[in-house]
């Protein structure tokens, strides 16, 4: 059975997974559509953006960390993302490649898979709470 704080601290990861996940997509529909980019270096920006967002609601709402946002806390946090992103990207990129799926469609299908690779890792790595 899953604790009930682990219930609470997933729903909240997936609400601002939802708002990383419309950051991502917004930067990446600019930068393919409106800005002219190739769908590969348009995933790049639009990750990257996202990274910086997620980290400071995670850090603040789903894990609620009670160590201070600095350097270290986000150097853990983005080698969990860019695993997390590599996975995501290698998906994306496939499904893209083949012809499988749209961008678009490409990356809602390669963030689902890679959301629970990083959830577990934030939250028994990075934003792992001390032992009472």
């Amino acid at each position: 059975m899953i604790r009930k704080p682990l219930l609470h601290k997933g729903l909240r990861f997936v609400i601002v997974g939802t708002i990383g996940f419309i950051c991502d997509a917004g930067v990446l529909w600019v930068t393919t559509e409106q800005a002219g980019l190739d769908p590969y270096i348009g995933r790049l920006i639009s990750f990257s953006l996202a990274l910086l967002v997620t980290w400071a609601l995670n850090s603040t709402f789903t894990f609620k960390s009670a160590a201070k946002r600095g350097k270290h806390q986000f150097g853990s946090y983005a080698a969990v993302q860019i695993s997390s992103f590599a996975l995501n990207y290698a998906i994306y990129s496939g499904l893209v490649w083949l012809g499988i799926a749209l961008p678009i469609i490409a990356l809602v299908i390669a963030s689902l898979i890679a959301m629970f690779y990083s959830f577990t890792a934030m939250n028994l790595w990075v934003f792992k709470m001390p032992k009472a």
